[in-house]
């Protein structure tokens, strides 16, 4: 019995050396650190940040080499869990750590069976500019999912890798006819003599939708050398290539092709006639503009939006839109009075970007060469539109469009529209609107986001207000209010991404950015302004979060961590 006290100490002892015991006295830090790590490793992720925090207590200061390790050690223990939404989490934390030490866990993910976890993984790769992330665009080239080859061949051609044109060749010869419209986007991407071979010879394939790809691809290029196939194709008797090559012909300004311009100008087929039009008046023929008006003020849709591009047609825009009966003629009136940053077209922006009760959708509808386009309305878009998400999220992208050319408009005028906004609490543009502001900077926006930041009722725009004004660092308790938000946010799921949108679809083929929905968002944003203040109360926070928040969010937030400490 005399030895059991001996025994017990002893054993005490053992385990406090093998950093087994949260008792373990803070004797050194080294000691200390191990056990941080032990635990972290044995996937008790609370002991270990309790112990950290009494390191820092000891210390006085953030160990960011530490601190590394126990986010790295998070997102490798997430990849290995198999539930999709634990993984999408580690992945989106892997991706906006901004550290070449999570590479690895994004190339495991382009392997995974989860088509949209590879999407993910392949984009948040693709903005890596390391060598190893180039041979997971590769790999990717290899997946079972065609959407994942065209994305992977999207990124390499956009980053003129050399092994680009091989794989897009390759992709190309296995796909049918059919698809083959898809291709001439990426090879002008790689833009080497080898791919604009490929397109030359494309524009004698017997698809005529590939034909029109080509056009389209070259006219953005500059490449004038294409211009006699382009003279030879216009002359056809196909309608729709007779407007794409009308419009290719008035993007390079070529006066050689004015007379054929201007018997295109007197085809019977409107969308033929108004591209040669439009051709010619960007050559400086100020009588195909006026044909251009005088189609406009019958009411024909494409003509109406061309007017945006025509100087000195404001009056006759305004007219249409007073004057006219038909809705969409209304509204593309007013959006090309907005690109012309006049102001008679706020009354009808508020039909775009105030949503009501219509559930209204707005689509760009394209004439049959493509070389015209207007918008169209979509109403009940969430009935009619709930099996296409991919168009629902254009619309809100083209509201989010119109809503930063607004701040082009007279400040007074944008800040009512952005009042506007607030009050009838369009959340899903309150984060643009509340960038714009930001961005803006002047005392008659920091004056808005202060007022708004008080809103009752409205928490979203209230913290969004608030998220702003903290990171202008304008004087007041707007951090305090941040840390107070976040503390009770702690126990909801972190991410909920915005529908993925193919690359094809995407506006100046503009890279897929994970876009969360506007709490998510929100959350994300406050944590990051937080810590990537590096100030020991903002780390603080976020250590907090993963320590007694939602166990899911864990893994992006490691990734936050990672990010904050760099």
């Amino acid at each position: 019995m005399k030895l059991f006290p001996f025994l017990k100490n002893s054993l005490l002892c053992m385990l406090m050396l093998l950093g087994l015991t949260s008792a373990t006295p803070l004797a050194t830090s080294s000691s200390l650190q191990k056990q941080i790590l032990y635990f972290m490793q044995q996937g008790n992720t609370r002991e270990s940040l309790t112990l950290y925090q009494k390191f820092y207590e000891q210390t006085g200061v953030h160990h960011f080499e530490l601190l590394e390790q126990l986010g790295l050690i998070l997102l490798d223990q997430g990849s290995r869990i198999k539930d999709p939404e634990i993984q999408l989490m580690t992945m989106f934390g892997a991706g906006i750590a901004g550290n070449d030490k999570t590479l690895y866990l994004l190339e495991e993910g382009l392997k995974s069976p989860y088509p949209q976890l590879q999407l993910v993984c392949l984009n948040l790769v693709a903005s890596s500019y390391d060598d190893k992330a180039d041979d997971s665009l590769l790999n990717a080239m290899l997946s079972s999912e065609l959407l994942v080859r065209f994305e992977a061949a999207f990124h390499l051609a956009k980053k003129k890798h050399p092994q680009a044109l091989a794989h897009i060749e390759s992709l190309m010869i296995k796909l049918p006819d059919e698809v083959h419209a898809l291709f001439p986007q990426l090879l002008a991407l790689v833009g080497t003599n080898e791919a604009f071979m490929i397109l030359r010879k494309m524009m004698s394939s017997p698809n005529r939708d590939t034909r029109l790809a080509v056009i389209h691809s070259i006219a953005q290029t500059g490449r004038d050398d294409f211009l006699p196939q382009i003279r030879i194709l216009a002359s056809h008797h196909d309608i729709r290539q007779q407007e794409t090559c009308a419009k290719a012909l008035g993007l390079f300004k070529d006066e050689t092709a004015i007379p054929l311009l201007e018997r295109l100008a007197q085809s019977t087929n409107l969308t033929v006639a108004l591209a040669a039009l439009q051709a010619l008046y960007n050559m400086g023929d100020q009588a195909a503009g006026l044909k251009i008006i005088s189609i406009a003020k019958r009411h024909e849709l494409f003509a109406t939006a061309l007017l945006g591009e025509l100087k000195g047609t404001e009056t006759v825009l305004k007219e249409l839109i007073s004057n006219s009966p038909h809705p969409l003629i209304k509204l593309n009136a007013s959006l090309a009075l907005l690109e012309k940053k006049d102001r008679q077209c706020i009354p009808i922006l508020a039909d775009i970007l105030i949503h009501d009760s219509r559930d209204l959708a707005f689509v760009k509808t394209h004439s049959p060469g493509q070389a015209l386009s207007y918008w169209k309305i979509i109403p009940s878009a969430q009935h009619n539109l709930a099996e296409n998400p991919v168009v629902y999220e254009l619309s809100v992208s083209m509201r989010e469009e119109v809503l930063a050319k607004t701040l082009e408009l007279p400040e007074e005028d944008f800040l009512k529209i952005a009042s506007l906004i607030f009050e009838l609490e369009q959340n899903d543009l309150v984060p643009s609107l509340v960038e714009l502001l930001e961005n803006l900077q002047t005392p008659g926006a920091i004056d808005l986001l202060k007022k708004y930041q008080q809103k009752t009722g409205a928490p979203l725009i209230r913290n969004y207000c608030n998220l702003a004004l903290y990171r202008l660092k304008i004087p007041g308790s707007y951090a305090e209010n941040l840390k107070k938000w976040i503390s009770e946010q702690q126990g909801q799921e972190l991410i909920r991404f915005r529908p993925f949108v193919p690359w094809e679809a995407r506006t100046g083929l503009a890279s897929y950015h994970l876009t969360p929905h506007e709490t998510s968002r929100l959350l994300i944003e406050s944590f990051e302004s937080l810590a990537r203040s590096q100030n020991n109360e903002g780390i603080q926070v976020l250590l907090e979060a993963i320590k007694n928040g939602n166990q899911t969010n864990k893994y992006a937030l490691a990734g936050l961590l990672l990010r904050s400490i760099q």
